[in-house]
């Protein structure tokens, strides 16, 4: 199962895994993928997870979709290594036969992170407060996100967050 990863933002660190069917992303509440920014339409792309990488559908949306910094037209083809941007927000990828698996989060998990409240979020993380999965079978979802190409310059907050997040993940282990 295709995993996606969210790299900034709050909710950065957090895996949502694909099922294997079509899904939408966008901010309406039937989106099994819910950004609840402005830059994001209600149904902004599809996603079709294959044993290749992800298939994305641009819906038509206003922003578009990027992938490694360029516009798509059509249908693209994500694979590891790739960086999604939809709206404010950035995505990489795991496919568990060409990456090492990663424990999943479940329904109960993800509505806790959902739900706690981030009073340290800067002004720019304020529109990509709320990151949701809707399926009617509750199947599991996450978000992931590759590190960008170039590295982009971080406030101190962000900085500190990241360093708090990876001494939590060394501590896990």
């Amino acid at each position: 199962m295709a995993t996606l990863i969210v790299q900034n933002g709050k909710h950065q660190g957090t895996k949502i895994p694909l099922p294997n069917r079509e899904v939408t992303v966008g901010r309406d509440d039937k989106c099994y993928v819910r950004l609840t920014s402005g830059d994001v339409s209600r149904v902004h792309c599809s996603l079709l997870a294959t044993n290749e990488g992800i298939l994305i559908k641009d819906s038509g949306s206003q922003n578009g979709v990027i992938i490694n910094g360029m516009k798509i037209e059509g249908d693209h083809m994500m694979r590891p290594g790739d960086l999604l941007k939809i709206g404010p927000v950035k995505f990489t990828m795991e496919i568990p036969q060409l990456a090492a698996p990663a424990g999943s989060a479940d329904d109960d998990s993800i509505a806790t992170w959902l739900a706690e409240g981030d009073t340290n979020a800067s002004a720019a993380d304020s529109e990509t407060t709320e990151i949701q999965t809707v399926e009617a079978n509750r199947e599991h979802s996450t978000t992931a996100e590759l590190p960008p190409a170039e590295p982009e310059a971080k406030s101190i907050a962000e900085e500190a967050q990241d360093i708090i997040r990876r001494h939590f993940e060394m501590k896990k282990k």
